[in-house]
């Protein structure tokens, strides 16, 4: 991810963050989270995307429901190197 990727998701949690309630670092770090996993969640399939989606701690249901796949074509994006 890049300066300005990353500069533009900022921007979306900022607002997002003001709207929870608690400390903000905690807000901050929820609002980063949600606002980067719809980041990629919106971009097409692929190994990198899949990898990414699974370190932020999304699902494979999740992920299989977003983009209308199976466990085993996720599976194939998995092995493919």
């Amino acid at each position: 991810m890049n300066f300005k990727e990353m500069q533009s998701l900022m921007q979306q949690a900022i607002p997002l963050a003001k709207q929870m309630e608690g400390d903000w670092q905690a807000r901050m770090k929820l609002a980063l989270h949600s606002v980067k996993i719809n980041h990629y969640m919106k971009q097409p399939i692929s190994k990198r995307v899949i990898h990414k989606l699974l370190e932020h701690g999304v699902s494979y249901r999740r992920i299989s429901r977003n983009y209308k796949v199976g466990r085993q074509e996720i599976s194939v994006f998995e092995d493919m190197q």
